[in-house]
């Protein structure tokens, strides 16, 4: 029996508008209503993964920056996985080879940059475009909750990785974006080949996610279901992209979207629909009108 439902936010349980809709609210709070626990899986900070819910359900687990911070429904901050101080310092050594990457430290509660505001805000629009396609860049700067401007406002700038290192809080994940789709891609896998004790992951083919290895999606997650007393096989698991993995890799029930990168397609044992077809919505009905074997139909 289902207990617990875990699902990624971008790309799966948000719409192609980053939003997510009334139907897709409605089947959760049903869920949640039969006892259901509801976990989100994001890579997000927690005012993003909010502000994207925009109180549509509430009483959700947290699992946050891709895994490395856990919150309960609560608020109570239940783990925290940061990267050491030497992996980081092995992380900023190897992009010096690829100086067309730039870094983004995200700590807990602050983001870090190593650079100028104009910098960073210029590379921030570069990221954010992928979110916004069909906006023009002055649309994305004015938005208010997804704007670079605004993100300045969370960020702390350092000349150098020293003088962040001597200030900056703990750095939950490594943001690495600037180059071109493809170039993304082989930077990824040499960086999996040249730093193993660290989890290399991406959101996007043009992003490339660095946490410890604890502060994945799927240790993370496994951590916190047993530490409330619930078995991976009453948890139910959707994502989408390439830092879903390490939950899809692992012995939950787990769903890929329709719009899921190949591997994770490949590695899940169900597919539904996808997130602009309210792909989270359709699988929780099947599964709470008791046909939850019907969701291999799309496999």
């Amino acid at each position: 029996m289902i207990k617990v439902i875990a699902v990624d936010m971008d790309g799966t349980l948000l719409n192609e508008n980053h939003e997510i809709t009334p139907r897709t609210a409605s089947v959760i709070k049903r869920a949640q209503k039969l006892g259901m626990r509801v976990v989100i899986a994001t890579g997000r900070f927690k005012k993003g993964a909010l502000g994207a819910i925009d109180g549509r359900i509430d009483n959700v687990d947290l699992l946050l920056n891709s895994g490395a911070e856990v919150e309960d429904r609560d608020g109570h901050v239940l783990a925290r996985h940061p990267i050491s101080w030497p992996d980081l310092r092995a992380v900023a050594a190897f992009f010096e080879k690829y100086p067309e990457v730039r870094l983004k430290y995200n700590g807990f509660e602050k983001m870090a940059f190593i650079g100028t505001e104009d910098d960073f805000i210029q590379k921030a629009l570069q990221d954010a475009r992928i979110f916004n396609a069909g906006k023009t860049d002055e649309e994305i700067l004015a938005n208010p909750d997804f704007g670079p401007r605004q993100m300045m406002e969370n960020t702390n700038m350092f000349p150098n990785f020293e003088t962040l290192e001597q200030n900056m809080e703990p750095i939950a994940k490594v943001f690495c974006f600037g180059a071109p789709a493809d170039r993304m891609v082989a930077i990824k896998e040499q960086a999996a080949k040249e730093l193993p004790q660290l989890a290399v992951a991406s959101s996007f083919p043009t992003n490339i996610e660095i946490t410890s290895l604890a502060g994945q999606k799927g240790p993370a997650l496994k951590e916190f279901i047993e530490s409330l007393g619930y078995t991976m096989d009453e948890v139910i698991i959707f994502g989408d992209s390439l830092n879903d993995l390490s939950m899809m890799e692992m012995d939950f029930h787990t769903v890929a979207m329709a719009n899921a990168d190949e591997e994770i397609k490949r590695v899940a044992k169900y597919m539904t629909k996808s997130n602009a077809e309210e792909g989270v919505a359709w699988a929780i009905e099947q599964l709470l009108d008791a046909d939850f074997y019907g969701l291999s139909a799309r496999k």
